[in-house]
């Protein structure tokens, strides 16, 4: 008599699974930059897949590649050029705050020397931090060019990947599978397009509110603003902060009040308070204050690669929510009908 084999061979299942955490394991230490290539290849996948109507799979993943890579890079390296060339400035004008904090009688406890003694602090560690940069460039170029590797190959056959894991899920699952992934992908547009967008605004926001009141260096600051606001715990308020400050140690009180009355509402509380929660709430179906949880819990908890997993997490969370309430209000129905049925 022959047994017939009814289903998977759970060794099988178990080699594949020891395989896949031993691989995860041993390359962990590169694991952020595949995780955030997966992750916008998320994103991108729909653009490929548009471009691939009218070209090949290859040409279309390999330019979508190239554009998003010269994208991500030439921002990094746009924002370590203006830093750099602009240290200068920038410490020029803490310095400046220092003092001024220093000149300000004591008070309380909280003395002005203890206080400037602690902006001293933060200041010598950015300097020790932009320095340290230069230090770890290998491993950063190393991590460069994973992603760029990886991303292509997530753009080229991500959604080829998913259809062939879902063609393979019971069919009462493939329904659930499909709204969580709907709900990733959605939240993943949000935390990159929608941020860029905001971000893109806010720097064009900028440029007239820093021409208008006759500040230096207009377009340097202008892309700081849009640069902070892809930044989670700084934002452009802490930059908003820094220049009332300034304007405070150089005696311009006006010029501060005006930052802070006029700056902050049109450079950051616009953003945070009308189009980030107007567009992100076009995609998103969770409610912004559990995305900024996901956001800031996860960025605490993996580092920078939890700026995209924490939103993610939260929008999962959501989604099993959803589905856990369906399938028991199903269950409720059933159950029922097969008393009223008895």
């Amino acid at each position: 008599m022959t047994t017939r084999n009814s289903g998977a061979d759970a060794l099988t299942l178990t080699l594949a699974l020891l395989i896949l955490v031993g691989i995860l394991i041993a390359f962990w230490p590169l694991l952020d930059a595949v995780v955030l290539a997966l992750s916008l290849a998320a994103v991108l996948i729909p653009f490929k897949q548009r471009l691939a109507r009218r070209s090949s799979d290859r040409a279309a993943a390999a330019i979508i590649t190239i554009l998003a890579f010269i994208s991500v890079s030439g921002l990094l390296v746009l924002t370590a050029a203006i830093l750099y060339t602009n240290s200068g400035y920038v410490f020029g004008m803490a310095n400046t705050i220092i003092s001024w904090v220093e000149a300000l009688p004591d008070a309380g406890i909280l003395t002005p020397d203890m206080v400037a003694e602690s902006l001293q602090t933060v200041i010598n560690s950015l300097e020790s931090y932009v320095g340290g940069i230069a230090m770890s460039l290998p491993m950063i170029l190393l991590k460069a060019f994973i992603f760029f590797l990886a991303l292509y190959l997530f753009v080229l056959s991500g959604d080829h990947v998913a259809r062939e894991l879902r063609s393979v899920l019971p069919e009462r699952l493939t329904a659930s599978v499909n709204s969580l992934s709907g709900k990733t992908v959605d939240t993943l547009y949000a935390v990159y397009i929608v941020n860029a967008q905001v971000a893109l605004l806010t720097f064009l926001l900028a440029i007239p509110f820093f021409i208008f009141w006759s500040y230096d260096h207009v377009l340097v600051l202008a892309i700081l603003m849009g640069i902070f606001q892809l930044i989670p715990f700084l934002g452009p308020q802490v930059l908003i902060v820094f220049l009332a400050l300034y304007a405070f140690a150089q005696g311009d009180t006006t010029g501060a009040v005006v930052m802070l009355a006029v700056g902050y509402p049109l450079m950051s509380g616009s953003a945070d308070f009308y189009f980030r929660p107007k567009m992100m709430g076009k995609r998103v179906a969770i409610h912004p204050i559990l995305m900024m949880i996901g956001l800031f819990g996860g960025l605490a908890l993996f580092g920078i690669t939890g700026v995209i997993l924490g939103p993610v997490f939260a929008a999962l969370l959501v989604s099993a929510y959803e589905l856990l309430v369906a399938q028991l209000r199903i269950g409720k129905i059933e159950q029922a009908a097969a008393d009223s049925q008895g």
